[in-house]
């Protein structure tokens, strides 16, 4: 290839890319709250604070991969309930950074298309458990809520 043509190509995805970014909409968009069942309390500094807080409730999680986060923090791991092995993938928000509608916000997005995943919430934090049928004994353990996936309008 030419460098004209390397070029244009780069000054093409350039421009794709920046097509990609927020829009105007997207910024003044109103944040889904927090469901109102979701307790203020407990809440965590850290995700390894949530799965230490498992393991002492009886779900000991074993690490498998930390999530590089701007967020808070987060990471995944792996319990077993009733004979299964259940990944968890939690996710902490830093309270001074983040409201509860921050959050809600964050919870609404994996609760809806096309995700659809169920969540365990409570203060600063939601669990996604991967195996959704297991959600209410980790809701138990951490002392939070079960949010269902949220049916299509």
């Amino acid at each position: 290839m030419n460098k004209t043509s390397v070029t244009a190509v780069t000054l093409a995805l350039v421009a794709t890319l920046a097509a990609c970014g927020p829009t105007k909409d997207d910024a003044s968009r109103a944040l889904s709250p927090m469901p109102s069942n979701v307790p203020a309390l407990p809440t965590y500094k850290t995700a390894d604070a949530v799965m230490k807080a498992m393991g002492a409730a009886g779900l000991e999680c074993e690490l498998l991969r930390r999530a590089r986060a701007n967020f808070g923090s987060g990471l995944d791991c792996v319990t077993e309930i009733e004979g299964v092995k259940v990944e968890n993938e939690i996710h902490v928000l830093d309270p001074h950074r983040f409201s509860r509608n921050d959050m809600g916000d964050s919870i609404a997005g994996r609760r809806e298309a096309p995700y659809n995943h169920t969540i365990v919430a409570a203060g600063n934090w939601y669990v996604w458990v991967r195996y959704a049928d297991f959600a209410p004994r980790v809701a138990e353990a951490l002392k939070g809520v079960v949010l269902k996936p949220v049916a299509p309008a």
